[in-house]
Formats: structure tokens, C-alpha cells, sequence
């Protein structure tokens, strides 16, 4: 009679366990990596509508209308708009600060500060 080497049924059942929590690790990683990728995405894009959105405010980069009435760079705060894009909704808001004294006083310069907010699925 030959004797055949087999693997038994506990050998068996330990290998499958060890491939399974293998297998259970490397799905919670690409599960992570798949949110970070999306969160990455999201804020990309929140900068390029930041971009998008202080464009405009170049416009009032002028020095005949500089210290006229509704200038979009008079200090304040400013409710920007809202973008959708890839079903999420991208908010912008402005806050626009004069630098190296106040506006009284005849600084020429101005701080924007604009924040990009939105919810993460």
C-alpha cells in the first residue's frame, strides 16, 4: 500500500481563517483608500472654486473705481455663491479686510479671505 501525503481537514480550516482575516484586512484598505481619494477630490475641487470665485473680484482691481460705493473690495463680509458638482454643493464666502491700517484711513490694500465649505458623504 502507498502512503499519500494529504492535508487534513484542521490544516484546511486554519489556512482558510488566515486567508480570510487576510483578505478582511486588504478590503478595509482599499475601502479607506477609496475615501481618501474622494476626500482628496473634494478638496481639489473645493480650491478650484476658490479660484473661480475671487476671479471676479480682479475686476475691481481698478484704480478709477477704487474708492467707489460698491466696489467688491469694501471691507466685509460677503455671502458667496453655491456650485453643485457631482452632487455635492460647494459654498463660497468672502471676508475682504483692509492691510496696514483701515479703510478711513486710506489703505490701499486688501485681505480676501475666502472659505470653500461643504459636506462629505
Amino acid at each position: 500500500m502507498i502512503k499519500q501525503k494529504a492535508f487534513s481537514l484542521v490544516e484546511v480550516l486554519i489556512a482558510s481563517v488566515i486567508f480570510s482575516l487576510i483578505m478582511l484586512g486588504l478590503a478595509s484598505v482599499f475601502v479607506s483608500a477609496g475615501k481618501q481619494i474622494t476626500h482628496t477630490r473634494e478638496r481639489m475641487t473645493g480650491a478650484q472654486l476658490g479660484k473661480l470665485f475671487l476671479d471676479p473680484l480682479q475686476l475691481f482691481v481698478r484704480q478709477d473705481t477704487w474708492g467707489v460705493a460698491g466696489n467688491g473690495l469694501t471691507a466685509g463680509s460677503y455671502a458667496g455663491t453655491s456650485q453643485s458638482i457631482n452632487s455635492r454643493s460647494f459654498t463660497e464666502a468672502h471676508e475682504v479686510s483692509a492691510v496696514g491700517g483701515t479703510v478711513s484711513e486710506g489703505s490701499n490694500l486688501r485681505r480676501v479671505v475666502s472659505t470653500i465649505s461643504w459636506e462629505e458623504g
